[in-house]
This record gives C-alpha cells, structure tokens and sequence, in this order.
C-alpha cells in the first residue's frame, strides 16, 4: 500500500501545490482521495488520468472538489479517444441525492455515500464515518489484511471520533490551526493540541498531520501535537510517500 500526498494544504494551494488530495495505490487499484486545486496537476506527475480507477470525495467544499469537474472533462475525453475503457465511479459524500454539487456525465458515475457504508474495492475495505464539519463530511477508513488507514478529511474534534480512529496503523488528520487558536471549533477544524489528543485517545500508531494553514511557521504544528501524543508524527507535504506493508 502507498499513498502520495497530492497536496496537503486548506482552503487554498500553495504556489506550485494543491490543496486535499491523496492518491492510493494497492495490487494494480489507484484510486484518489479528495480532488481539491491543483490536484490534478499533481496526480499527473505519478499516473496518467486514464489510470484511475476510482475516486472518494469527503465532502463538497472547493478545497476538496475543486478540480473534479475537470477530472470529468478529462474522462469523458479519454472514454472518446479509447483510452479509458470503464466509466470512472466518483464516490461523493452527501447526505441526499440532491445534496450532490456535480451531476455523472458521459466517462464518470456520481454515487452517492453516506454515513456508515461500507463497500470493498479490490481487497480493500473501506467504512465512510460522519465527521463534524459545515458540510455534510465523511471520514474514511481503509482496511486491508490486519492494516487500518484514517483520513479524518474536515473535522472538529469530538470524541465519538475515537472508535473510528482506534488503533489505526496511519492516521492522516486534518490540524488546520496552531495550539493558540482556541476557537478551532467555530470553524469545523482541529487545532495541534485537539488532533494530537485524538490520535492518543485513539491510540494510533503513526500520525500524518495535514490540512495544514498559510499563516504561521507549520513545523511548530507537529512539536504542538507532540505535546500530547507521543508517537510517529510527521507533517505532510507535497509529494510525500506513505508506505504501508501488509
């Protein structure tokens, strides 16, 4: 299992990066994980676009979907120019149909996921959780062999994101603000302290923090989170690599 930090920051990319996306690859699947600005520009440096084979949208902000109705554009032409040979399926967080924010067109499915689906894709098992943000937001937890991954996409924190976390081999958790902003919660976010504090009642193994801010020094948000969780943390960046063996 490998995931590619497409790119690692909120609401807007830093030059030359993208805001959320991660791209998953296990036994021949690629699948994307958020589409935000920037994104495809990003994924295109590892894969062609015609090689994915699936992609999960968290929720509908722009800094998670802003490139994907140019990912549809790009389907569409590959299914007329024969390279794409499957319709991709892009699994999109609402909590009804008309919730949906982009419609399916000729190369790409919307599909509708909420709260406590499961489905399997290849030998992964993923469970879409409720997460506590404006939008409508799930996070995502993918499972394969005895391995566990949680992407918490947007989220402030509450507890009952514990059980969801538990245990986790690699919990890559959003920590949009510095340990001096109070108030995260107002914003739908976690500060340093409230995601560290996640990952240790979770008892995670390894923690990715990502969603990161423009203001600030962002190496001081793992040294904050390192105040209450004391095991792997690393900050994401732009074409980071997390390997995981089964």
């Amino acid at each position: 299992m490998n995931i590619t930090v497409l790119g690692p920051w909120g609401a807007y990319p830093k030059a030359g990066e993208a805001t959320a996306g991660y791209l998953l690859e296990h036994e021949g699947r690629c699948l994307l994980i958020d589409c935000g600005s920037g994104v495809l520009a990003q994924v295109q440096r590892y894969k062609r676009l015609d090689e994915l084979d699936g992609v999960y949208i968290s929720h509908k902000h722009h800094d998670h979907t802003a490139d994907l109705g140019c990912l549809q554009y790009a389907s569409l032409i590959d299914m007329d120019l024969g390279n794409r040979s499957q319709t991709l399926p892009i699994y999109y967080a609402a909590e009804l149909d008309v919730d949906l924010t982009h419609k399916s067109m000729p190369g790409s499915e919307i599909r509708r996921i909420g709260d406590g689906e499961t489905m399997r894709d290849g030998s992964l098992d993923f469970t879409f959780f409720k997460t506590f943000h404006e939008a409508y937001c799930l996070g995502l937890i993918i499972q394969f062999g005895k391995r566990k991954i949680v992407y918490t996409a947007d989220t402030y924190f509450h507890e009952s994101l514990i059980p969801h976390c538990a245990d986790a081999d690699v919990l890559i958790v959003e920590t949009s603000f510095y340990k001096s902003i109070k108030d995260a919660r107002k914003y739908g976010h976690m500060n340093s302290v409230e995601a560290g504090q996640l990952a240790k009642e979770a008892g995670v193994k390894k923690a990715v923090l990502t969603h990161l801010p423009h203001f600030g020094f962002v190496d001081r948000l793992a040294s904050e989170f390192g105040e209450v969780y004391k095991g792997d943390i690393e900050t994401a960046f732009c074409g980071m690599e997390i390997e995981i063996d089964i």
